[in-house]
């Protein structure tokens, strides 16, 4: 038997053995990837619908919006506008005074409030819940003075403003566009 186990040792002693390579070739991403998307469905399948739905009050009225052209193609509309250095009423735009007239001069206020009541008057009495005053004004010019036309228009008694920017003639002209790469 000795011989037999002698053979044996031979054998074994002429085997190669190979150590186990540390394999860092780097990350694998795969099974953080399956993971993800099994928490991707899963979040996607439980997400309730109820909790983004908008409960509304039976009186609530969104506000909608309006192209320029089908707002002042409406005989019911007020446009009044809003630079830094003047205020313009009406479709004719007659000039009202500067912005500043218009928070510090009592008869300046009074002369827009005339011009308001005689504009929703010329508008039928069945049309007057259409009626609306289009507050058009400049960016850079503060809230301070839209809120004074907001006030005498509501006291008139429009029940719709509308508020928009006004273009700039040349807003191409000063657009910047991203630099070309």
């Amino acid at each position: 038997m000795t011989s037999i186990s002698s053979n044996i040792r031979n054998q074994k002693s002429t085997r190669k053995i190979r150590k186990k390579a540390e394999d860092i070739r780097g990350l694998s991403i795969t099974s953080l990837l399956d993971v993800l998307t099994i928490l991707l469905v899963f979040l996607i399948k439980n997400v309730s619908m109820e909790a983004v739905k908008v409960s509304e009050l039976p009186d609530m009225k969104y506000p909608t919006t309006i192209t320029k052209e089908e707002l002042m193609d409406n005989a019911m509309v007020t446009p009044v506008k809003l630079y830094t250095d003047r205020v313009l009423l009406g479709v004719n735009n007659s000039l009202l005074g500067t912005p500043q007239e218009l928070i510090e001069d009592v008869n300046v206020r009074s002369t827009m409030k005339e011009f308001f009541e005689t504009e929703f008057a010329s508008i039928p009495e069945e049309k007057w819940d259409e009626a609306c005053l289009v507050v058009q004004s400049d960016r850079n010019l503060p809230c301070g003075y839209i809120t004074e036309i907001v006030r005498v228009g509501t006291s008139t008694g429009y029940p719709n403003i509308y508020f928009a920017t006004i273009e700039e003639a040349d807003w191409l002209q000063s657009y910047n566009s991203a630099p070309a790469q």
